[in-house]
């Protein structure tokens, strides 16, 4: 009774609805419980599968990439003997080693040209292949047939190894010759180490989450029989990837470690999640049930009262609806608001119970309109009477409407003031007047626009009418130019020339229409690398302008200066080419006329140059017999009269001397032959020596010269203290020789931020020069006038030498003067740091010429003077002299007399110096200290004389003191040898 009781109760409570929604939540959460749970089994499976697919994936993607990687390799192997059919093993061998080198698993390459084995790699281990005839071997013809027969690469395998192992066999066809040529060679084997791969593309890893196995024996593909793996995991449905070979392929099949598992890990976390998902659920479903039983009754009550007031209210809708009018009340002090329906109709307003209409009634106003609307409304509750406005409104979705406002202002029975009024909508009023305001104006803008096309009408045909005068003025001018023009099609076909083209070329219009200009114009001598150059920038639509050899009809060659630009169409095209053309043939000829007087030029001045040099070595022979007579007079016991003319004729010797120098110096400059041997040097011992050889001649003039250091300069420098010396010597001596009064100052310094910039300043206190005058100054041959020249004489190629030498060192010489003021010469040479360390300096000690006593001189030496000067020099010294007048006769005295000292002369008949030293040097004999007597002074012939085998070199003219050291010093270093010797 109580079950039946209960039961009922519950139906009666289901029949009320009571619990009606509590029965449907269960009944919910019961399916979403069972879904749940077949969802997360569902998921859990597909996230297995996905994990599976993506590590067999990465397997087969490395398996693929490693099997690619060695055959691709075996192709370029198979590339190379179809081009070198003829290798032989040697190459072979080399050749796979490189190929195949880093590739652990590639076990073995041959090659068996038409199915013979006749090369492989390696060979150790593997000569028992050699000569395997696949056409003979049952087990390997087939394949090898195969392969022939498909003209593609077949692999196979795996197959068990003669070697020990098992491994994949990739054959490939190789085919030599191309075209009608191609013909099948043979075919090359590689054996892949199936281990090897396996394992390098993780197939074996036993660190990998999932148990794999392959099918597709031989390239079967699924069909194949299964060659790795367990069978079990084929019939476990298996994750299945086919992996795609050059001929067939093989099936990978993959399963979690261990099987597939059936149960998700998180079954039980699930279902109490579900279990307490479920209790939240249905306890508030129940108490809901219950409050909303004793809610009904209440709404009963409510509902039959709101049908009575929606009588009433309808009853009024229609009147208002009727009237399309929206009504509000609205009270002042309390800023209340009541709209009707229509009124929030109007204005896009929804019920809410928390709302504040005249707020939202401030916001719906346009932002133009806000201010105005807003001081009107307010301006009416200040007084009693009536309300009028218009304004406009934008709604929430962007509408905008046109509103009307009437209102009435009165008090109620308490005093207070209320507002009552309408609001209806007037957009169609306002756009329906904006409508007719658009087109009155549309219709003068019309107007205004059918007076202007009328005046834009007239002003095209002006326009056209003078773009046709100027087109028959264009055309008159292509017409009668001077140049040719030339238009062409895309194709570079003649479509029309002017007339200058026919007097250019010969050829008539009707000729040239319609021809190419490349077969019209073109020759055997034109430039293919010009045509290449216009048919690039043509094909590119760019503009060209080049020079080219034509030919015209006649033949001649002429020399063209062309303007090509490509006329493009609206798609970018080359439609039209317009060629404007000049013929330059008398300019081209002007300039090859210049070129070859150029090179006139420079071959004369390279003429002059050995002129120069050729006389300076002239007149330094005779001025060798000079000097040394003129000194030898000078040491004899001379009345004064007679030492006077002697020594007349040494200083115009020194002075002839000096300008011979200057004269081959400049000859070296301008051959190119002028050298700058750099090397460490002590700065004051350098710039010591260039003033210590002036001093004497500013003493005997009565004037000063010092020298000034600034602090800080380097002591030792890296550069050529030689040509630095030179350069001093030059200013310095110019400075003393035109200073009569006061004297010469020598400042030496550097830059501020390069103590190895060397500055050095010359200042007399002599004539000076003018502003116009130190322009010139450097130039050749250039002194400031003829009076000057006549004065204090010189050649002028002093300041141009040592200006040019200045530059070569990486300076400059300037000058600052003022006439009658002296000068001042500013020099600025670039040094560089020393580049090994000071090296203190050993005293030379003179060697006594009594060391040359009982020793054999040979002089050879073909002038006459310059034999009797040497004989001179050397006559009172205890040693023999012989003589040879030509090269020849020197070789031929060395071998019968053997001498100690060969004194050379490098110009002679019959052999040179240089010829003769080497026949010299070459004898089987004592070899002698051979000395260069030349007047030669270039670097080169230094060089030639040292390199040829001789000792020393002494350049003409030379004096007796200078060669009794210079013997004295070579026999003493060739006794020191003997005794160490």
């Amino acid at each position: 009774m109580a079950v039946s009781f209960q039961l009922s109760s519950v139906l009666r409570a289901l029949k009320k609805r009571t619990y009606l929604p509590a029965f449907v939540a269960f009944v919910v959460v019961v399916i979403a419980f069972v879904f749940a749970e077949k969802q997360n089994a569902t998921i859990h499976n597909q996230n297995l599968r996905a994990d599976v697919q993506n590590e067999a994936g990465m397997v087969v993607s490395r398996l693929k990439g490693q099997l690619g990687a060695d055959l691709q390799l075996i192709r370029g192997l198979v590339a190379v003997l179809s081009t070198e059919p003829t290798m032989d093993q040697a190459r072979f061998g080399k050749l796979a080693e490189q190929v195949i080198s880093g590739h652990n698993e590639v076990r073995l390459v041959a090659v068996a040209p038409d199915l013979v084995v006749s090369l492989i790699y390696p060979v150790a281990g593997n000569e028992a292949a050699i000569g395997l005839d696949y056409n003979k071997n049952e087990a390997q013809r087939d394949a090898a047939y195969r392969v022939r027969d498909s003209g593609g690469v077949v692999l196979a395998g795996p197959v068990n190894l003669v070697q020990g192992g098992r491994g994949f066999i990739g054959r490939f066809p190789i085919y030599t010759g191309t075209g009608p040529q191609r013909r099948f060679f043979g075919i090359l084997s590689a054996v892949i180490d199936v281990d090897t791969l396996y394992a390098e593309s993780g197939v074996t890893d036993p660190n990998a989450g999932i148990e794999l196995a392959l099918i597709g024996h031989d390239g079967m593909g699924s069909e194949g029989a299964l060659f790795f793996g367990d069978a079990d995991i084929v019939d476990d449905n298996p994750i299945r990837i086919d992996i795609p070979l050059a001929q067939g392929s093989w099936q990978l099949v993959a399963r979690p470690r261990g099987g597939w598992t059936a149960q998700p890990d998180n079954l039980w976390p699930l279902r109490m999640s579900l279990l307490i998902a479920g209790a939240l659920i249905l306890f508030p479903t129940i108490l809901a049930g219950r409050l909303s039983a004793g809610r009904r009754s209440v709404i009963y009550t409510l509902k039959r009262r709101e049908r009575e007031l929606e009588t009433l209210s309808r009853r009024l809708g229609v009147a208002v609806e009727t009237s399309k009018i929206g009504i509000w009340e609205y009270e002042p002090a309390s800023e209340r608001l009541i709209w009707d329906q229509r009124m929030r109709s109007l204005y896009g307003k929804t019920q809410s119970p928390e709302e504040n209409l005249i707020q939202t009634w401030r916001q719906r106003l346009h932002p133009l309109d806000r201010d105005i609307a807003i001081k009107v409304f307010e301006s009416a509750q200040k007084k009693l009477g009536a309300y009028a406005s218009d304004f406009r409104i934008v709604l929430p979705d962007g509408q905008e409407k046109h509103i009307r406002a009437l209102g009435s202002v009165f008090a109620d029975a308490n005093g207070r003031k209320r507002i009552i009024g309408v609001n209806w909508d007037v957009s169609k009023d306002v756009h329906l007047r904006e409508e007719v305001m658009r087109t009155n104006q549309t219709l003068q803008e019309r107007n205004v626009e059918l007076y202007d096309g009328q005046i834009a009408l007239e002003q095209a045909h002006t326009e056209l009418q003078t773009k046709q005068a100027e087109l028959h003025r264009l055309s008159l001018v292509a017409k009668h130019a001077s140049d040719s023009i030339i238009l062409t099609d895309a194709e570079a076909r003649i479509v029309w020339v002017n007339e200058a083209f026919t007097r250019v070329t010969g050829y008539s219009a009707e000729e040239a229409i319609g021809a190419s200009t490349g077969s019209l114009l073109n020759g055997p001598k034109t430039d293919p690398a010009v045509i290449g150059d216009i048919n690039d920038h043509l094909s590119m639509g760019q503009r060209f302008h080049t020079e080219i050899l034509n030919y015209t009809k006649s033949g001649t060659e002429i020399w063209i200066d062309t303007n090509l630009v490509p006329i493009l169409n609206e798609e970018g095209q080359v439609e039209l080419i317009i060629g404007i053309e000049r013929d330059i043939t008398g300019a081209k000829n002007r300039e090859r006329e210049l070129a070859e007087a150029k090179l006139a030029a420079e071959h004369a001045d390279r003429a002059k140059s050995e002129f120069l040099a050729n006389m300076s070595h002239e007149i330094r022979t005779p001025m060798n017999g000079i000097i040394g007579m003129a000194g030898l007079l000078s040491e004899a016991d001379l009345p004064d009269n007679e030492r006077q003319f002697v020594d007349t004729i040494q200083d115009s010797s020194v002075a002839l001397l000096k300008i011979i120098n200057d004269i081959l110096d400049l000859s070296r400059l301008e051959a190119g032959k002028l050298e700058i041997s750099p090397t460490d040097f002590k700065l004051r011992h350098c710039v010591e020596g260039a003033i210590d050889l002036l001093r004497p001649k500013a003493r005997d003039k009565e004037i000063s010269l010092s020298v000034n250091y600034a602090a800080g300069l380097p002591e030792l420098m890296h550069g050529d203290d030689g040509r630095l010396r030179q350069i001093l010597v030059n200013l310095v001596g110019n400075a003393v020789k035109f200073t009569s009064q006061g004297g010469v100052t020598v400042n030496v310094g550097c830059a501020k931020n390069d103590p190895y910039r060397l500055l050095v300043e010359i200042e007399d206190t002599g004539i000076g020069i003018s502003a116009e005058q130190a322009k010139h100054i450097f130039d050749r041959f250039s002194q400031a006038d003829t009076a000057t020249t006549r004065a204090f004489g010189g050649t002028g190629l002093g300041l141009t030498i040592s200006s040019v030498l200045a530059e070569r060192m990486g300076g400059e010489i300037t000058l600052r003067s003022e006439l009658g003021k002296g000068c001042c010469f500013s020099l600025s040479v670039q040094l560089a740091p020393a580049q090994g360390p000071l090296v203190k300096e050993v005293p030379r000690v003179d060697v006594p010429a009594a060391i040359l006593a009982d020793s054999l001189v040979l002089l050879a030496e073909d002038n006459k003077v310059n034999r009797l000067l040497i004989n001179k020099y050397l006559g009172d010294q205890p040693l023999e002299l012989i003589e040879a007048t030509n090269g020849r006769e020197a070789v031929t005295l060395c071998q019968t007399r053997v001498p100690d000292i060969v004194l050379m002369d490098m110009s002679m008949p019959e052999l040179d110096g240089i010829s003769a030293t080497r026949e010299i040097r070459a004898l089987d004999i004592v070899q002698p200290t051979i000395v260069a007597l030349t007047a030669n002074a270039f670097e080169s012939d230094r060089d030639a004389c040292l390199a040829a085998g001789m000792d020393c070199f002494l350049s003409k003219p030379i004096k007796k003191a200078h060669l009794l050291r210079t013997l004295a010093a070579l026999q003493a270093e060739r006794l020191e040898e003997k005794q160490r010797a």
